[in-house]
C-alpha cells in the first residue's frame, strides 16, 4: 500500500529539502556492522525496471530511487528530482535533478541516466513495471545536464504518484541495460544508499553501503538478506540468533513477544499494510438486490472479524485510505453493526432463506474471516456456506463473473484516482474482469472518476472523491473491513528501524539505511 499526494497549482515549484534523518533517541548510533534479515521469498530478476512488486520492491528500494519520494502521510517530497514545475496547461513537466548524485559505479547522474531509464520502461518490447503507468507520456527531452522535461498526451493528476515510486522507473546509467534482459550479470548500478554485491538464488541476497551516496548515509556495513518461507522457521532462526531481523512475523509470536514472552526481541509495526473488504457480485442473485446487500454491511461488526482473524492487531477500515492519510476523505457515511436494522433489511430484500455461498482463497486468514462473518450473518437469519479454492481457481470465478462474494485483500495506489478507478470504473465485458471485481457500473461515478483523472486542484479533487465515496457507501458493492498490521521482529540490540505503511525497508526518512546495532 503506497500513497502520494500532488502539489496545490498548476505551475509550481518545490524546492531543494534533504530527506529529514529520524532521531535515534538519546542513544548515539554507531557506525559499522552486518545485519541479516530473514525475508519471506527470493527475488526473481536482476533487471530494476522489471516486475518491481512485493520483495522484488523491497530489496530493490534499497539501490534504487525514483524521480520523487513519498512520506508517511501520503505527501509528494522532492528526491532526485529537487524540484519540478507543471506548465498552465497540465501536460508539461520539467523536473530540476538533484546535482552531484553519483551512481554506485561512481559516474555522476544526469537527465540522460533519467530520460534512458524513462524510454526503456516505455519501450514494450522490455516488459518494464512501470509501461502501463508511463503510457501517459508522449515524449522525454533533455534541455541541459540535470533538467528533464516531459510532455504528457493528456492531463494526468497521478503523474507525480507514480514518480515517486520505483515501479514506475529507477534511474539507472545510460545504456546500462539491454533490450528484453531479465536477468543481466548483475543489478545495474543505482543510486541508492546501499549497492549491490551478489546474489545466490535461494540461498542470501548482500549490499553493502554505499559511502558516496547524496542523502543520510547508512550506518550498517552490510546487509544479508536471507529467503525463508516458513514464518515458524523465520522465527526460530531469529530465536536461535542466525538472524537479526525477520519481517512478516507471525501474529501469534507478536503477542509474545509484545508481552514479554519472548525475551530479548522487539516488534516494528506497519499498520497499515494489508487493506481487507467484502466485495458482492452485483451483477448475478442475490447481490444485484442493494437492500440484500446493505443488510451484509449492517450485520458486520468489523472489530470481531479484525480479532478474529488478525489477533486484533489492525484497525476497521470505512474507505481504502486510513485516517491522517491525505486521501482519507471526511464524512464519508458508512454503514456500522446495526442488527435490527440488518434484520429489517434483510426482510425487505425477500431473501427466502436458502444458503449464500462465500468463495474464499484458501488460507488460515480467509478461512478465519469466512468464519466470522459465517457466525455474524447467521444472527440476522442469513444462511452462509463457505467454499474454498486454491489461487489460481479463485482468481478465475473472479474474472470471470460466477463468485458470489469474497472476503479479499486488495491493493491501495498512491494516486486515488487509480485506486478507486480499479475498484468502480465500469469495464465492457463482466466476464473479464481485471479490475472492478464487483462488476458495479455507476454512470454518474464514472463520469466522476474521470473528471478526477484529470483534476490537479487538490481540494476540487478531494470534493469529487466524497462524491464518489458517498455514492458507493450507499450502493455497498463492497464493504471495507480492516486496515491490518504487519511486522517485523527483531533482536533488541537493532536500533532505529523504522518502516511505512507497507512494511517497506526503506521508507521516506527511516528504514535500514538509518538502523544501527549496539552490540
Amino acid at each position: 500500500m503506497r500513497f502520494g499526494f500532488l502539489p496545490k497549482s498548476l505551475a509550481v515549484v518545490l524546492m531543494c529539502a534533504a530527506m529529514p534523518a529520524l532521531v535515534a533517541g538519546a542513544e548515539k548510533p554507531k557506525r559499522g556492522g552486518v545485519l541479516t534479515l530473514a525475508i519471506g521469498k527470493d527475488i526473481t530478476a536482476t533487471n530494476p525496471l522489471i516486475r518491481t512488486f512485493s520483495i522484488d520492491e523491497s530489496v530493490r528500494d534499497l539501490m534504487f530511487e525514483p524521480l520523487l519520494a513519498v512520506d508517511n502521510r501520503g505527501n509528494i517530497q522532492p528526491n532526485l528530482a529537487q524540484s519540478w514545475e507543471v506548465s498552465g496547461d497540465g501536460k508539461t513537466y520539467v523536473f530540476k535533478l538533484r546535482k552531484g548524485v553519483k551512481f554506485h559505479n561512481g559516474q555522476e547522474m544526469t537527465a540522460e541516466d533519467a530520460k534512458f531509464a524513462m524510454d526503456y520502461t516505455m519501450n514494450p518490447k522490455n516488459g518494464a513495471r512501470g509501461y502501463e503507468r508511463l503510457d501517459v507520456v508522449e515524449r522525454v527531452e533533455t534541455p541541459d545536464k540535470n533538467t528533464l522535461k516531459v510532455t504528457l498526451k493528456k492531463i494526468s493528476a497521478a503523474f507525480l504518484y507514480d514518480l515517486s515510486e520505483i515501479q514506475a522507473f529507477s534511474v539507472i546509467p545510460k545504456g546500462s541495460l539491454q533490450e528484453g534482459i531479465d536477468k543481466p550479470a548483475q543489478f545495474p548500478p543505482g543510486t541508492g544508499p546501499f549497492k549491490f554485491v551478489e546474489w545466490q538464488p535461494e540461498q542470501r541476497i548482500v549490499v553493502e553501503r554505499f559511502n558516496d551516496y547524496w542523502g543520510h548515509k547508512a550506518f550498517l556495513d552490510r546487509v544479508i538478506l536471507k529467503p525463508i518461507a516458513n514464518t515458524t522457521t523465520r522465527l526460530n532462526a531469529l530465536r536461535a540468533g542466525d538472524v537479526d531481523m525477520i519481517e512478516r512475523a507471525p501474529y501469534e509470536w507478536v503477542e509474545q513477544i509484545k508481552s514479554g514472552k519472548l525475551r530479548g526481541l522487539t516488534t516494528v509495526e506497519a499498520p497499515y499494510a494489508s487493506y481487507h473488504q467484502l466485495v458482492f457480485n452485483v451483477a448475478i442473485p442475490p447481490f444485484n438486490n442493494k437492500k440484500f446487500r446493505q443488510a451484509i454491511a449492517y450485520a458486520l461488526d468489523k472489530k470481531e472479524i479484525l480479532q478474529a482473524t488478525f489477533f486484533g492487531f489492525g484497525t476497521v477500515a470505512d474507505q481504502k485510505y486510513p485516517p491522517g492519510h491525505a486521501w482519507h476523505i471526511k464524512g464519508v457515511p458508512a454503514p456500522s453493526n446495526d442488527l435490527n436494522k440488518a434484520r429489517a433489511l434483510l426482510a425487505e430484500s425477500g431473501y427466502d432463506g436458502k444458503a449464500v455461498d462465500i468463495m474464499i482463497r484458501q488460507g488460515s486468514d480467509s478461512e478465519t474471516a469466512a468464519s466470522t462473518i459465517q457466525a455474524q450473518l447467521k444472527r440476522i437469519g442469513l444462511n452462509i456456506n463457505i467454499r474454498v479454492f486454491e489461487y489460481s481457481a479463485q482468481r478465475t470465478l473472479i474474472q470471470n463473473g460466477t463468485f458470489t462474494f469474497d472476503f479479499m485483500g486488495s491493493g491501495v495506489h498512491p494516486d486515488p484516482s487509480s485506486t478507486y478507478g480499479m475498484e468502480m470504473g465500469c469495464i465492457p465485458d463482466l466476464k473479464k474482469r481485471s479490475s472492478n471485481y464487483s462488476g458495479w457500473c455507476d454512470k454518474e461515478v464514472d463520469a466522476l472518476l474521470k473528471s478526477a483523472e484529470i483534476e490537479l486542484d487538490v481540494q476540487k479533487r478531494r470534493e469529487l472523491f466524497k462524491q464518489i465515496l458517498t455514492r458507493a457507501g450507499e450502493e455497498v458493492a463492497v464493504v471495507p473491513i480492516t486496515f491490518v498490521s504487519r511486522f517485523f521482529a527483531l533482536r533488541d540490540y537493532v536500533k532505529n528501524f523504522s518502516t511505512g505503511h507497507d512494511g517497506e525497508l526503506r521508507v521516506y526518512g527511516g528504514g535500514l539505511n538509518y538502523t544501527w546495532l549496539d552490540k
